[in-house]
């Protein structure tokens, strides 16, 4: 049977989060149905507008919507009027604080309710987030035993959240399932030309995506690599400090590009040499929980280098298909990049290995195969009960 489900995504197509629509894009039994507070306010992946259904509509009146659905789980008449025409069988939140917002909707239409976590809004700690995180964050903190107890699934990315949920959150290690996310293997396939010496970053331009560290590394190598170059994709508040840092100690080696679509991130791929994006642990406990772009590096052949942080030992398999640095060691960080500069038959060994691993972990089509099984089930548990 092809279900119908709802999907809510707080903020519809943000350039950041390419994996959610990819992953919505390839259910092949499910209908997805997309949810959201309101469009976002920076770059949007094209998507289907017809699919998605917006609390805030704009104006006074749209903002008002937010704040009573987000505070007081009150549903608009618009959003309810959808609902009871479009009857989904389940809705799966993506990110823990909006599947505490979407708590509502779940209990009103008595559906089954999955979560999505992604990292931060988990990895974060709690005293950390009372203090400086956003508002749906901290109502998360409110919601969390209520969450747990309504949740039918948590699906996480890496066994880094499945221990972080059980150890820091109390969640039921029976409601967590690890489903990865997938690349599509006929899209992201390998190039035959890379260019010797372009090192690619593509992350947002904030603390925890490590820039800094890969800006010092590559100063220790240019004696040693005059040529080598960098290109840093993504946008983010620190974007002016690290192209002040960049002119500092790489002159004009660096080139700042700014947030672009998946399409020009692939594009800049098929050119890149090695792939760095050093993330590191944040004091507030913020970690990467996955990094879908390392896999994309490596179903095209190219390998990656990175801090041992977080889930990414669980991507970037040591000495097979990239290096990991001790974290914030920028002497390590240079040595493996170095060593990849200048041993083109370890690299290319590298990108062979990093393809056939994503083939056989990351592949989009295995694991949203997995995802709609685990649809399956779930809506099989909340299925009446026959009296007969």
């Amino acid at each position: 049977m092809n279900y119908k489900i709802v999907i809510f995504w707080n903020q519809p197509a943000a350039l950041t989060e390419t994996f959610i629509y990819n992953q919505i894009s390839n259910l092949r039994r499910y209908q997805a149905a997309i949810l959201g507070s309101k469009w976002p306010s920076g770059p949007r992946i094209r998507i289907d507008e017809q699919i998605v259904h917006l609390i805030n509509q704009g104006g006074w009146r749209g903002k008002l919507h937010e704040v009573q659905f987000k505070v007081w789980g009150q549903i608009p008449a618009t959003i309810r009027q959808w609902l009871d025409t479009w009857q989904p069988a389940l809705i799966h939140a993506h990110v823990a604080p909006y599947g505490a917002i979407a708590m509502p909707i779940a209990q009103r239409y008595r559906l089954p309710l999955l979560v999505s976590v992604h990292g931060s809004d988990v990895t974060m700690r709690d005293a950390a987030i009372w203090r400086s995180s956003y508002m749906s964050h901290r109502l998360y903190l409110l919601r969390r035993q209520q969450l747990i107890r309504t949740t039918t699934r948590v699906i996480v990315q890496s066994h880094f959240l499945h221990r972080i949920l059980i150890e820091q959150h109390g969640f039921d290690p029976a409601q967590i399932v690890c489903i990865r996310y997938g690349v599509d293997l006929d899209r992201f396939r390998p190039t035959a030309n890379p260019e010797w010496g372009h090192i690619l970053y593509v992350g947002r331009l904030i603390e925890r995506k490590g820039l800094p560290y890969l800006l010092t590394a590559l100063a220790k190598l240019q004696t040693d690599f005059p040529d080598l170059r960098l290109t840093v994709i993504g946008d983010g508040p620190l974007r002016s400090r690290y192209e002040e840092l960049a002119r500092q100690v790489l002159g004009s080696r660096v080139t700042f590009m700014g947030a672009q679509s998946n399409t020009v991130v692939q594009e800049y791929l098929q050119r890149a040499y090695v792939f760095c994006m050093p993330s590191i642990t944040m004091p507030t406990g913020e970690a990467e929980s996955l990094g879908v772009v390392f896999l994309e590096a490596m179903a095209m052949g190219i390998p990656p280098v990175s801090f041992a942080s977080g889930g990414i030992p669980e991507v970037i398999r040591h000495g097979e298909t990239g290096f990991l640095a001790t974290e914030r060691n920028t002497d390590e960080l240079a040595y493996y990049l170095g060593l990849l500069l200048k041993q083109p038959a370890l690299r290319n060994q590298f990108g062979e290995k990093g393809r056939c691993w994503v083939e056989q972990e990351f592949n989009l089509n295995t694991q949203t195969a997995k995802l709609e099984a685990l649809y399956d089930e779930v809506i099989a548990e909340h299925a009446p009960k026959s009296t007969l």
